[in-house]
């Protein structure tokens, strides 16, 4: 295969570094092969690079459905939306990172603000008071007994914050992933 490709294929394959080794290969098999095709029916090196546009659009693209297509949050999508990001342009510098933040910070206070009630409770069953962890709203502050129901409600607004988050996170990358190029056009 011609340097030019080679090279272009190299720029593909870095940016798609946040994606697990399989799932990268598997990409740079389909680029490559889809190349290969196209020189056969006699493109030049210039043509096909033409034809797949730049590496980032095409690389962000691929990163766009790696994370879109698993429903669930993990620690190794969320590398791949910052790696997304980067490729986004400054036309989502503000809404792409809050959204993905804010809703990985709500999914962890959701779950943490329950434990925390928990605790509290179990603490003041035991006869004892953890002043570090409470409700205060204005001078009051909340009694274990209360503040145990509370943290489960508080919890579990913030889980489904962080979850409508995630899921606007992942709308936008839809949406900016649709500029993707299909390779068998």
């Amino acid at each position: 295969m011609d340097n030019k490709l080679n090279e272009y294929l190299g720029r593909v394959e870095r940016r798609l570094r946040p994606l697990p080794a399989v799932e990268r290969a598997d990409i740079v098999k389909e680029i490559q092969s889809e190349m290969l095709e196209l020189q056969a029916d006699g493109a030049a090196p210039e043509q096909i690079v033409a034809r797949l546009g730049d590496p980032r659009v095409l690389a962000r693209s691929y990163l766009g459905d790696s994370i879109v297509k698993q429903r669930r949050f993990t620690w190794r999508k969320f590398g791949a939306l910052l790696a997304f990001y980067s490729l986004a342009g400054a036309g989502w510098t503000i809404v792409l990172p809050v959204t993905s933040i804010c809703a990985a910070a709500f999914l962890l206070s959701g779950a943490l603000c329950p434990i925390a009630g928990i605790v509290k409770f179990a603490v003041h069953l035991m006869g004892y008071d953890l002043p570090v962890i409470g409700i205060q709203i204005g001078s009051y502050s909340m009694g274990a007994g209360l503040m145990l129901p509370v943290s489960f409600l508080i919890g579990a607004v913030l889980l489904l914050l962080g979850w409508w988050l995630w899921k606007v996170t992942l709308a936008i990358i839809r949406t900016m992933s649709r500029g993707r190029r299909k390779l068998s056009e």
